[in-house]
This record gives structure tokens, sequence and C-alpha cells, in this order.
């Protein structure tokens, strides 16, 4: 079947065997585009989550699926129409939507907030702020949509400010916050970025590889020597991440973490963000840094994966620049 008779027999499944209305579900082509707040956070959501990129229309044709018996329309399972078209020229259309079913009964079962919209425009702070995450940016990638909203920036980097919509089966949907929305909460931005930073400590905790049980273990809930943290028995290399989250570079800047890994590692350490999902910590001395700073560089495969293009120091006083190393196109480096 062609393209077009492929999407139409989506939405003709979903009504017949699903009893999806077909008044909840449509499809957005490529290029759509909204000035609608809550269809706009969807677009920014995927824009972000394809391409790396959220401003600008929506970068490919999508079908959305509203869940049952809601009138959210942010409850929505999403469908990128032309991959699962490709998938349905290799393995049939019964293995296509038998992975639409099981996605949407994941949906069901997710954690929605069903009134986000009418919280995120009441001006309350205390109805919103156990809804506030932080997710880490690179910069430059992302200086047009970051413009009117709330962030920190950290050199090459940002920890942004989002409003988390929901989490289906740990696919978030989350919509940035704007300055001057945060203005009517009448909340200092360092008071607002701190509960943001424990919010999202909370939800997607801080975890690290425990070679003796061979599983990602919860970091601020256990004791770890340095031995029992490294991920090789030849190196001294550990990685810091967060559980259920594409978004566990940020578990660095959690409270208590950079103290906890300090005594781990006995004192200052190297960090260097291997994408916006994990954190390698290092010896001061480890010259193995600068190597894998250079494997992240080279190992972006996905636009706006890649968080930072330096190696940072962490000590008492927090995470700074430490050692800034100059990559170049044709995999050389100097160190800065």
């Amino acid at each position: 079947m062609t393209y077009e008779e492929f999407v139409e027999k989506l939405i003709q499944s979903a009504q017949e065997e699903l009893g999806y209305d077909p008044a909840g579900m449509d499809f957005y082509p490529e290029g759509y585009d909204s000035t609608d707040p809550t269809v706009r956070a969807i677009i920014e959501d995927l824009n972000l989550k394809y391409t790396g990129k959220e401003s600008g229309p929506l970068a490919m044709d999508f079908l959305l699926m509203r869940r049952k018996n809601t009138e959210v329309s942010a409850e929505m399972y999403r469908i990128a129409t032309r991959r699962m078209y490709k998938r349905y020229q290799k393995e049939g259309f019964d293995a296509v939507f038998k992975t639409v079913k099981d996605e949407l009964k994941n949906l069901d079962a997710s954690q929605i907030d069903p009134g986000w919209i009418k919280k995120r425009i009441s001006g309350d702070y205390e109805q919103i702020r156990e809804q506030l995450i932080i997710r880490p940016l690179n910069y430059d990638l992302h200086i047009a949509d970051l413009k009117g909203h709330v962030y920190r920036k950290i050199d090459d980097f940002v920890l942004a400010l989002y409003y988390l919509v929901g989490d289906a089966n740990h696919s978030l949907t989350t919509s940035k916050i704007y300055r001057e929305e945060m203005k009517l909460w009448g909340v200092k931005e360092e008071q607002v970025i701190q509960d943001a930073l424990a919010n999202t400590a909370r939800l997607y905790p801080a975890v690290i590889f425990d070679r003796r049980t061979q599983k990602e273990e919860n970091l601020m809930e256990k004791e770890f020597s340095r031995e029992d943290v490294t991920l090789h028995v030849h190196t001294d290399m550990i990685m810091v991440s967060a559980r259920g989250t594409p978004n566990g570079a940020v578990s660095i800047f959690y409270p208590g973490v950079i103290e906890k890994m300090m005594k781990i590692m006995g004192g200052p350490f190297q960090a260097v963000f291997m994408n916006i999902r994990d954190v390698l910590i290092f010896d001061m001395k480890d010259r193995n840094a600068v190597n894998y700073l250079k494997q992240a560089k080279e190992g972006s495969s996905t636009i706006g994966e890649m968080l930072s293009g330096k190696i940072y120091r962490c000590d008492e006083k927090g995470l700074h620049a430490g050692t800034v190393v100059q990559l170049y196109p044709n995999g050389k480096y100097r160190i800065m």
C-alpha cells in the first residue's frame, strides 16, 4: 500500500480495534506549525526528540492519538508515520500495529498531569512546583529555542527549566518555562532552579554502575568504594547517569552528588559529558579524560546529543571549567 493508504489504515485500525474516536486523532504533516500553547509544546518536544532543536515548524509527519475519555490534547501517543511506514515495508502491518497497541497500553498506564495548562497560567507556584524539572541542553544548538525562557548557563551548555507534562514509559513530554511566567510566581529564580533539581533527582535518581552487583544502583542510597564503581577492571573511569530519563547528565548537579563522588574519588575529579545522558568521572591526573571527550564529539550520532566540548573540574565549590579542550573536525585536539 502507498504511504497515504498506510496512514489511513492506521487511523481506521485504531478506531475499529481500539475504539478510538476519530475526533481524537489528528494527522500533522511535516512543516505544520501552531501558536496554540498546547500544540506548540508538543511540536517543540517532537522536534527536540527527533532533530535536537525545538524551534520551527514540525520536522516530520506525525499522527497524534489522544487518549480515550480525555479532553487534554497533551495526553497523546505520537506516531512518526514515515518511520512506521518503513517498518511496515519490512515487517508488515500486523507487526507495526502491535507496536502501536503496546505503546498505547504504556500510555494509558503513564503518569500524565491532566490539569497542566490551568496550572501553568494560574501564577500559583505551589500548584506547579513539584512538576518542574531540569533538562541539560547544548547552548549553541539551542540558543534560538532558549530565548525568553528560564535557564542557568554553564559555559557551553545550560540547565533549562521545564514543566513535566507527562512521562509515558519514560518518554517525556515537557514544556519550557518562560521568564515572564516565572515572574508571576514571586519566587527567586535560584530557588526555582534548586526546587526543580530536587524534583528531577526525586523522579529520576542518580545511578552508578556497581561491579559487585553488575547493575546500576542508586548513587545516594548506598556506600561505594572507588573499586566498586569503576566500569572495567583495567580502568579508573566511572559513569554517573539517572534512571528513567534521556537527560541523565543533569544528575551531576543533583543535591549531594558532587560531594558523594568526591568521597568516592578521594577529592576533586574531572567530569566529561559523553552526551546529554551520561557523565564520565576521572581522577584529576587522568589524561584519558581528553580521549573520551574526543570520542564524545565523534560519537554524537544524533544532532543535539552532544552536550559540552569541555572537561569540567568538580570540587567542594561545585562544577566549573577545568581543562578546556579545542576539538577539530579532523579529529585532532589541543589543550587550551
